[in-house]
């Protein structure tokens, strides 16, 4: 009687600490399901499945599919302003014209001041427009000029992704290779042109171009992709989806409901099989232990288990995962069944 005692111990504690195992089992297993059905739910309010990381790659396999890339962009061929020749390594160059003009103020009472301003002063509305006249209508605009070859991560951008990109920088063109009849005409000055004669004492309708460039280092972009080019892209109810941001961010940082593929998820999901399957072999008698018995038994309310978060998100895994519990279930009945009449299987 004695002598049972310590043994009804170890068989107790062994049943518990495989219990423990189990239960740990499934909490793993329902923490993966549930974090994958966030991601499946977040990627179809995008309108579908998401490529991202290592799977984010230009070819066939990514056509027509929501592309999620970041990282450094890179200019396969500059922006270039041809009317003046100035070129920049660079997603945009944005021109400035600015004349200097009159214009008016009126702090107390009007006055008349001389200044650059980037766009034509109607002088005829001024209160005194004698003396104070303007010359009209620029020569020319500013402009934006897009790189035709922005990249990232080797997907290139359409271009109403790059309009997109915005951010400006000083930049120092260099003003070497003007065409002639605008070196005629300008002169650099403070990593700018002007017509002025004396750029220190500009004269009324003298003209002054600068130039500045948008060119971050890090791009993130959300997209549809093409034969290896990044376009815009709408869900089923119209609405936008592409983004286009500054630096580096992550799914989550630019679509709020696009939660994070779950990391290392069948490596989660084989472990839990393996605790499972060795809390249940703990569970059970010792002279009743069998391991394909103990798979299947660990099987069933695992595969159940995931099968209760996919029903309405994948109903065709879902459905799935119930076919493998059934099967799990028939396997241990008949184990059990086999076990029982042929008790010497279970040594062997």
């Amino acid at each position: 009687m004695e002598a049972s005692e310590p043994h009804r111990i170890r068989t107790l504690a062994t049943a518990v600490a495989g219990a423990i195992l189990f239960l740990v089992a499934l909490l793993l297993a329902g923490s993966t399901e549930h974090s994958d059905r966030l991601r499946a739910m977040g990627e179809d309010a995008l309108g579908g499945f998401v490529l991202s990381g290592g799977q984010a790659k230009p070819g066939p396999a990514s056509n027509g599919q929501l592309v999620f890339v970041s990282g450094d962009g890179q200019i396969a061929r500059p922006a270039h302003d041809p009317q003046f020749d100035v070129g920049a390594d660079a997603v945009a160059l944005v021109r400035r014209v600015e004349m200097f003009q009159w214009h008016e103020t009126n702090a107390g009472r009007r006055s008349y001041d001389q200044d650059w301003v980037d766009h034509p002063v109607d002088s005829s509305k001024f209160a005194q427009p004698a003396g104070h006249e303007n010359p009209g209508a620029f020569p020319f605009e500013g402009a934006r000029f897009d790189s035709p070859d922005v990249r990232v991560d080797g997907f290139q951008l359409g271009p109403e992704l790059v309009d997109q990109i915005a951010g400006v920088e000083e930049f120092a063109p260099d003003f070497h290779a003007l065409p002639p009849n605008m070196a005629a005409s300008f002169q650099p000055h403070d990593a700018a042109l002007v017509t002025s004669v004396d750029p220190g004492h500009p004269r009324i309708g003298d003209l002054r171009v600068s130039w500045m460039q948008v060119a971050p280092h890090a791009l993130t972009v959300l997209a549809r992709a093409q034969d290896g080019v990044l376009t815009q892209t709408r869900d089923a109810s119209g609405r936008d989806l592409t983004q286009v941001q500054i630096g580096r961010r992550s799914l989550s940082d630019v679509v709020p409901d696009a939660a994070p593929r779950p990391s290392y998820a069948w490596a989660k999901r084989v472990l839990a099989i393996l605790l499972a399957w060795a809390g249940v072999l703990l569970i059970l008698p010792r002279g009743r232990r069998d391991e394909w018995l103990a798979l299947a038994a660990a099987a069933a309310p695992l595969a159940l288990l995931a099968c209760l978060f996919w029903f309405g998100v994948r109903n065709g895994t879902a459905i799935a995962l119930l076919a493998i519990a059934i099967l799990a279930v028939v396997a241990v009945a008949l184990r059990a069944r086999s076990l029982r009449f042929h008790p010497g299987r279970q040594a062997q």
